[in-house]
């Protein structure tokens, strides 16, 4: 899989400009570096972001990230069992390769399992925050992200050397070691994060006993070095290495997932290559990046081959940042602003497997050369209009454009309120076009690209401390709706087709947050309605909603506690040949987790994670058992 660069070395760039970010006013209490191509105040942001900090993470101590994003209003969780195990995530009603996540700027979406993102491989060991950035933003990041973005920033450099280092021993022998060194000076910093987690497991399935484990080391690095006054480098690298059990389906007498000697083998990595060039005095600034990220996983049934699937996509952009502060109704001199550039992206799919009823070894590749800007205006004091575009023109598609227009104003020092209407776009994924699944799935080569329309309203009051609330609607159409369970007479088996109707999503969100003397507190709920044409919206509860206690007893000792709720939803179920799928139910439920942390001196900590408090046996996935209780304890050194 080699990148084209005659093709692409027109085009470079970076996925944002960091180092405006060190910039910005520090009176702000959040910086959104998802809603522009530049950081952004959260107070002129026309659209709903929100954020989980470094103390809220410790204090968690969670061990997989999808047990921080159950906070997040309007996000369903598919978890093919416990840890380890498939888990998918849905975001106001979208498919589950709707919502882009990038690590340290890094796009992380995997190819070869249709452009979405194995949730089960990203751990929290190293994480230092976690943004989400709803709405459709493929203007600014590109088709992936129709319902959102998923920012992760890893552990980073503060100032001198520090190390630190963890253990973590649990239920269902669990093990799991964490390392991170790092140094800062006055023009370098630099950190390297390791983590390694074991686990025997559980059962995934209704039926039988083994248990099925998971393997998981990650390693990853960031560096960042000022050249001179005018001159940055940024890098980052990335890698994890998996190992996953999981279970087969008992296709001849009841459907339902049943013991199975199967694993699958996997490895990401990406990095990114960034340079900053910022004149002195200049209202102009540019930065030039490259960047890639590689998925490759390969399945074993008893031992033997089964298939596998690699996917590897690089970037190249160039964007240009202009400071507009002279102009407008302003303090702020990066409130407004106006970026562009050129982007680059090569996309290469390769699928492999043993040669049966057909032969489903193929490499698709596809290039896309972008066009895109984004910009901020005060049109009034405190009232700021925002637009973001980009023009794709793609080998395999016809040309596609994507914006968002914004509006948003600060009424008083409480109170905020942002209008949004936005235009996203996904490309049909590899596998829905070229898939070859022998006598199951046979891919489309003909699909076209979905649409997704979408309006916003949002209101936010903040007083002080005491009170923060953030209220949300949100309505999105989605057209040529890609439908990946089309029966095809002509084979006997299945295919993808685009959907002539448009499907819907309508909800509210309604997040609240605030500090009363020893204890932080934040609540989330949403409401979801998701219409499709000609079938059930499969997976997607129209009820969710969280409650985090954050309590400190002391200034060593911490209690965290949080509940997480899913309301019933829909799932398919394949009964054995010849009976028709059917469309089945699954329950509410409630999962609590808990957190006690005490910092035993200046180096030494302990902590007691107990993951599904109260053993709740749930399903995210029909016939796949939920994670049961698992307690964890970790001991933590820290050196600086």
């Amino acid at each position: 899989m080699k990148l084209k660069l005659s093709t692409l070395a027109l085009c470079l760039g970076v996925s944002h400009l960091a180092h405006a970010q060190t910039q910005l006013s520090t009176s702000i209490e959040k910086i959104s570096i998802t809603g522009s191509r530049a950081p952004i105040d959260k107070s002129s942001l026309a659209g709903s972001v929100s954020f989980i900090d470094e103390a809220t993470i410790e204090a968690s101590g969670a061990t997989s990230l999808t047990d921080l994003l159950r906070r997040f209003a309007s996000v369903n969780v598919s978890q093919s069992g416990p840890t380890g195990t498939l888990t998918e995530l849905r975001f106001r009603g979208s498919e589950s390769n709707h919502i882009l996540v990038l690590v340290d700027g890094v796009e992380i979406n995997d190819l070869g399992q249709g452009g979405l993102v194995n949730f089960a491989h990203l751990l929290v060991s190293d994480i230092q925050e976690i943004e989400l950035l709803r709405g459709p933003q493929s203007a600014l990041w590109g088709t992936s992200a129709v319902s959102g973005v998923i920012s992760i920033t890893t552990k980073r450099a503060r100032s001198g050397q520090a190390f630190s280092a963890n253990l973590g021993l649990g239920n269902q022998a669990t093990k799991q070691l964490g390392l991170n060194y790092s140094k800062a000076t006055d023009a370098l910093k630099f950190s390297l994060n390791a983590n390694h987690f074991n686990t025997d497991g559980a059962n995934i399935s209704l039926q039988g006993d083994e248990k099925d484990g998971y393997e998981n080391t990650s390693i990853s690095s960031n560096l960042e070095y000022d050249v001179n006054d005018e001159h940055k480098i940024v890098a980052n690298l990335r890698f994890v290495d998996f190992i996953s059990e999981f279970d087969g389906v008992d296709f001849v007498n009841t459907g339902l997932p049943t013991d199975a000697d199967n694993n699958s083998e996997g490895q990401t990595l990406s990095s990114l290559l960034r340079w900053v060039y910022q004149p002195k005095g200049s209202m102009w600034s540019q930065s030039l990046a490259y960047q890639v990220s590689n998925n490759a996983s390969d399945n074993f049934s008893s031992g033997i081959f089964s298939g596998g699937t690699e996917g590897q996509t690089q970037r190249l952009t160039w964007l240009n940042f202009i400071n507009l502060s002279s102009l407008g109704h302003t303090k702020n001199k990066f409130h407004n602003f106006i970026n562009f550039g050129l982007d680059a992206v090569e996309e290469d799919f390769e699928q492999s497997g043993p040669i049966g009823f057909g032969d489903p070894n193929q490499e698709q590749n596809n290039t896309t050369l972008s066009v895109l800007s984004d910009g901020q205006y005060a049109i009034f004091e405190q009232t700021y209009l925002s637009a973001s575009f980009r023009r794709d023109n793609s080998d395999e598609f016809d040309n596609a454009n994507s914006f968002r227009l914004g509006l948003s104003s600060q009424l008083s020092t409480d109170v905020k309120v942002f209008v949004s209407r936005g235009k996203a776009i996904k490309n049909p994924s590899f596998t829905e076009r070229f898939g070859f699944f022998a006598g199951t799935f046979i891919g489309n080569p003909a699909l076209r690209p979905e649409s997704s329309y979408s309006n916003e309203v949002g209101l936010e009051y903040q007083a002080n401390k005491a009170v923060n609330m953030e209220l949300t609607y949100f309505d999105t159409a989605l057209r040529n709706e890609i439908n990946g369970f089309v029966f095809d007479a002509s084979t006997g088996g299945f295919t993808a087709d685009n959907i002539d109707e448009q499907s819907t999503r309508e909800g509210v969100e309604l997040t609240l947050a605030g500090d009363y003397k020893n204890l932080q507190w934040s609540a989330s709920y949403a409401y979801l309605d998701s219409k499709a044409p000609t079938e059930v919206e499969l997976r997607r509860a129209r009820h969710t909603g969280s409650i985090s206690l954050n309590y400190a007893f002391s200034e060593a000792h911490r209690l965290y506690l949080q509940g997480d709720y899913s309301g019933s939803k829909t799932d398919r179920f394949f009964p054995p040949f010849p009976l028709p799928s059917e469309v089945v139910k699954l329950a509410p439920y409630w999962l609590v987790s808990a957190n006690y942390s005490a910092q035993l001196n200046k180096e030494w900590g302990l902590s007691i994670r107990v993951d599904n408090l109260f053993d709740e046996g749930y399903q995210d996935v029909f016939g796949f058992v939920g994670q049961p209780r698992r307690v964890m304890a970790n001991i933590q050194y820290e050196w600086n």
